[in-house]
């Protein structure tokens, strides 16, 4: 398959993830979940250092090993929520581009099965997540050129390595019920074997966001010249949705993708659009 080939069905791909939200609304009203859950999460890590709590904060304004602790178990807790409301996108998702009619409890309940691995995996997810910013704080605070270029060097490399790695973890984890390590082994492997649909996939629904962004950016600019406070507002729950549909689109891919991988061939919603198939290898129409 041609480069322009797979960058065209990449392109296809996004716009049918976002028609599977359209059937399913529930998938963007778990993001929506995730994202306040996650906010309440930030703010409660932030309040004590904002208002500068004697536990917190020293006598010289240096955070305190409580408050440090507090921050690790409130971070890791986010990423918890995160991954748990994902799987339950993966879940309904999986219901629907297998044939099924998913309700809203149907996500929440698939993903309850699997608590105990997801805040395992949210933890250690959290954890990478933690390493990979610290490695981008030393790049920027860095006063030494060659090392803050060693710096943004690995953090690139090691966060693309890890999206590799953990595309396809939560299919895994939540659909086949395999353990962390089989699960990553799995992911892992999967990916490599369709690499080029996951990035091309991924590009896609980032060039229908940045397309639909334009618009609103230019809204939001022309209210705030106007009625300032409806422009904030406007501005805050358009842009909040844009990012909850995209994410959530991003999930529905996977799953797409994942299905591509077991099966051989796309789900039926992609295979009416005309979508290609790819057989590890062997490229035919549908």
């Amino acid at each position: 398959m041609g480069f322009f080939a797979t960058i065209g069905r990449g392109w296809q791909m996004s716009k049918l993830s976002m028609s599977v939200i359209r059937k399913d609304p529930e998938l963007l009203v778990y993001m929506m979940i995730s994202a306040v859950f996650s906010l309440a999460c930030m703010i409660g890590i932030g309040l004590p250092q904002y208002m500068e709590m004697s536990w917190a904060i020293d006598a010289d304004g240096v955070a305190t090993g409580a408050y440090l602790g507090y921050a690790f178990a409130g971070y890791m807790t986010m990423t918890i929520i995160v991954t748990f409301w994902n799987c339950a996108i993966v879940a309904n998702a999986n219901i629907r581009l297998t044939g099924g009619n998913p309700t809203f409890g149907d996500g929440i309940r698939e993903a309850s099965k699997h608590l105990p691995a997801i805040i395992a995996w949210g933890i250690i997810a959290g954890t990478v997540g933690l390493l990979l910013k610290f490695l981008e704080g030393a790049a920027r605070s860095s006063d030494n050129d060659a090392m803050r270029t060693v710096a943004v060097f690995i953090h690139m490399i090691g966060g693309f390595i890890w999206w590799a790695m953990t595309f396809f973890m939560l299919p895994f984890l939540v659909i086949e019920g395999q353990s962390l390590g089989n699960s990553l082994k799995s992911s892992k492997d999967t990916f490599f074997a369709t690499w080029g649909e996951n990035i091309t996939s991924g590009l896609g629904i980032g060039l229908v966001a940045f397309l639909v962004a334009i618009p609103l950016i230019v809204i939001t600019i022309a209210l705030l010249t106007v009625m300032p406070l409806l422009g904030l507002v406007f501005g805050a729950l358009a842009f909040g949705l844009l990012i909850a549909g995209t994410t959530t689109a991003e999930q529905v891919a996977v799953v797409a993708l994942y299905r591509f991988a077991k099966d051989g061939y796309m789900p039926q919603i992609y295979q009416s659009a005309g979508v290609l198939t790819y057989n590890f290898g062997n490229a035919q129409t549908v």
